[in-house]
């Protein structure tokens, strides 16, 4: 069965809106007419330089127009798009070249020539050959469960996976983010994000998907940059990670909900924020819709808390949110599987492992069919998420079943220390993990990492505050303050990091 795609959509808004504003970046922008047209330029050299349908194509993925340009191309002829990170280096994207077994990289890092027996064009020296290209070839619509891109994880747990998605998964993941963030043709959506990153992609897939214009941005360093954008182009939405959040709320200072304030929406993914945040979100920001939402590479988005909904209700304020309607979620046995793959009931003395199905579901990981077996059971993506629902159908994270603390017996979520101690505002950053009891008899016993501390910051408060909210068997057995807490390209916690250095005290 042929599968509609961006490609498609974008073509279809040449047609139609063809002056119509796709993508900014700074001084740049592109038409939906510019960018068709040079979709199938690139798809036209790539077609060139021998790359054929179900080739894997890497490209270094930029926060530029081009990025969409070859993102697209590569798609238009039915190749394989494999973004690789714009702040990496190229050793690692060669390696991925090797991973990918590819056919091709594209890359804008520093390479003085292509290693022998590698196929390496430079992004600048490809780009600038585009016009040259004969662009007669017709789109061809794709079977929905062929591969349209393989993500690639930043291996902070070892060797990187490769997520593949097919046609029909990136079409519904598209589709849950535009409908799950709000997102219409009348949207101008600033990205600082990385477009390497699934939460970013899946953000511009729905902006473009849905004829919005896209304002692409290197990053959040300079607030002024953010506010800057906002003005000259309008911006009604953003993406951002709780961190970016709060380094703007930095920079910005006094003007911060004044100017994020101006937004429509705000989209906040690739981590939770923190209970504190929702609250004074919320409170101070009323008529910007914020929405933090839950997923992953191998999903996409699927799981949409909207803070105002929650911010002022204790039971659900910690809340991952809903499940959109067109994904199904079951909690199974923590320890293994059920029989019979049933759900379990579940409660917060009794979690189980979130498990997902749906046309957003991944085909599997790249060459790694012992991995694809383990998470994958007849079209269910088993996670390692420890949760639970309550009755309406709201979901909460424990953490990552590796994550949860075992005190001699007692399960405690890390989440459940860092929300708490969020809301004692002496420092910036919080993260709970466990360590062997130096006593030998608890098994493991939690300790709290604090960063970036503010002048206000007092130890002695902070331990008497978990004290008036935590159960005694819950409390640090250590505070342990660092100027900053580790984290990796996203700013998540990076709490394998945060364990090594445990292990040095």
């Amino acid at each position: 069965m042929v599968c509609e795609t961006l490609v498609y959509k974008i073509l279809e808004m040449e047609r139609t809106a063809p002056k119509a504003k796709a993508l900014s970046f700074r001084k740049e922008t592109l038409t939906f007419a510019d960018l068709g047209a040079q979709i199938r330029q690139a798809a036209a050299r790539l077609q060139a330089l021998g790359v054929k349908r179900g080739d894997r194509v890497l490209y270094t993925a930029v926060s530029k127009p081009q990025t969409f340009v070859l993102y697209l191309g590569i798609q238009f002829l039915g190749a394989v798009a494999v973004p690789t990170d714009r702040a990496g280096i190229v050793d690692n994207e060669l390696s991925l070249y090797e991973d990918a077994e590819a056919s091709l990289l594209i890359t804008a890092l520093k390479l003085a020539e292509a290693p022998e027996g590698k196929h390496v064009v430079k992004q600048k020296e490809f780009l600038a050959s585009l016009a040259e290209a004969e662009t007669t070839m017709a789109y061809e619509l794709p079977d929905e469960e062929e591969i349209a891109e393989i993500l690639f994880t930043s291996g902070t747990t070892g060797k990187p996976k490769g997520v593949m998605l097919s046609y029909r998964a990136v079409l519904q993941i598209l589709q849950n983010t535009m409908n799950g963030v709000g997102i219409t043709s009348e949207d101008v959506v600033l990205m600082p994000l990385p477009l390497h990153h699934s939460l970013a992609l899946r953000v511009s897939r729905a902006t473009l998907y849905a004829g919005g214009h896209l304002v692409l941005q290197n990053g959040f360093v300079f607030a002024r940059e953010t506010e800057g954008n906002q003005q000259t182009f309008g911006c009604t939405g953003i993406a951002a990670v709780p961190v970016s959040m709060e380094l703007l709320r930095g920079q910005m200072q006094e003007h911060f909900y004044e100017i994020m304030g101006r937004f429509r929406f705000i989209e906040i993914g690739a981590g939770a924020l923190t209970v504190e945040q929702r609250k004074r979100l919320s409170s101070h920001l009323k008529n910007t819709r914020i929405t933090n939402t839950w997923g992953s590479s191998e999903t996409g988005g699927v799981i949409f808390t909207y803070v105002h909904d929650v911010a002022e209700d204790e039971t659900r304020v910690s809340t991952l949110g809903l499940a959109i309607d067109t994904a199904k979620t079951a909690i199974l046995p923590a320890e293994g599987q059920a029989a019979d793959g049933a759900e379990i009931g579940s409660d917060r003395d009794h979690p189980g492992k979130l498990a997902l199905y749906g046309r957003m579901v991944m085909s599997g990981y790249w060459r790694r069919p012992d991995l694809t077996e383990e998470a994958l059971k007849d079209g269910w993506l088993i996670t390692n998420d420890l949760v639970y629902k309550d009755a309406d159908g709201y979901i909460y994270m424990l953490g990552r079943s590796d994550d949860i603390i075992n005190i001699g017996g007692e399960k405690l979520s890390p989440l459940e220390v860092e929300n708490i101690a969020s809301e004692y505002e002496g420092a910036g950053e919080y993260a709970c993990i466990g360590i062997p009891d130096p006593e030998g008899l608890l098994g493991q016993v939690p300790v709290l990492f604090v960063g970036q501390c503010r002048e206000s910051y007092s130890a002695e408060e902070l331990r008497k505050y978990l004290a008036s909210r935590l159960e005694r068997i819950k409390l640090p057995a250590k505070i342990i303050e660092l100027p900053v807490l580790p984290r990796n390209r996203m700013q998540k916690l990076d709490r394998k990091a945060i364990a090594a250095y445990a292990k040095e005290i």
